[in-house]
């Protein structure tokens, strides 16, 4: 087993930094009148900004599937999916970063405190206690309060409104509250450094569950990102089971 290779595999690129630039679009002023002729956006409701964030919450609260898929700093492209079951505390993801000088892909699935990783380089998996874990490493590390980066993302939204029955559109803070990572949702690896507020779409079902969200980052060089998550199986059943066999890591991971 290679630890260099495990790393990339926990956290994609390793955290990539996004730099943000200042010619991200704000949100327009109440004072702001349109020019004659324009189209005028709907304005953003603090009714429309709380059901969206209860849609989101609700939806990330039961079992569900999701895939990602999207463009990352430095040339790189990410393509993923996953399972996560909140309440019987099962992950599953299988994530595969292309381009760019370093691309990465593995595997990861998490039952209680039992966390197994397996790189795509690799043939064994290998198994870590999460019990043990006293040091903040990326091998280590697993947060069952939000594997994915959707509560960060939920929190980090400014303003929203309904565009049709389905479609909200609006704004959230790439830089959060912190700079933990949180996007893309799904396969969180980019830390946001000034980046201005951003734009997305999130799409839900005729039983309110959040099956896509789309966002845009705007860095100081190169192009713009996007990227897409999509959800479904919610409230279903999962089936996540731990590997048939897996190497035990090494004593070291586990020292401080």
């Amino acid at each position: 087993m290679r630890k260099h290779s495990i790393l990339l595999t926990l956290v994609l690129t390793g955290s990539l930094l996004l730099a943000g630039g200042c010619s991200g679009t704000p949100e327009p002023s109440p004072a702001e009148k349109p020019t004659q002729g324009a189209t005028v956006a709907p304005s953003p409701t603090p009714d429309a900004r709380t059901e969206l964030v209860e849609a989101l919450q609700r939806s990330q609260g039961v079992a569900h599937r999701y895939a990602v898929s999207g463009s990352l700093p430095e040339r790189q492209n990410v393509k993923g999916t996953g399972a996560f079951d909140p309440k019987k505390r099962r992950f599953q993801a299988t994530i595969a970063v292309t381009g760019g000088k370093h691309p990465s892909a593995g595997s990861r699935i998490v039952i209680g405190t039992d966390s197994y990783v397996r790189p795509s380089d690799e043939k064994n998996w290998v198994h870590v206690d999460l019990k043990r874990v006293k040091r903040d490493d990326p091998f280590l590390r697993f947060d069952w309060a939000d594997p994915t980066g959707l509560t960060a993302f939920t929190s980090s939204i400014t303003s929203a409104h309904r565009t049709d029955q389905h479609t909200y559109t609006g704004r959230f803070d790439p830089d959060g509250k912190d700079t933990k990572s949180f996007l893309p949702v799904g396969a969180p690896s980019i830390v946001s450094i000034g980046t201005p507020l951003s734009p997305f779409t999130i799409v839900t079902d005729d039983q309110g569950w959040v099956t896509s969200i789309r966002v845009e980052l705007t860095s100081r060089e190169g192009p713009t990102l996007t990227m897409t998550t999509t959800m479904s199986d919610h409230g279903k059943p999962l089936k996540i089971s731990a590997p048939a066999h897996a190497d035990e890591a090494a004593d070291f991971y586990y020292r401080t």
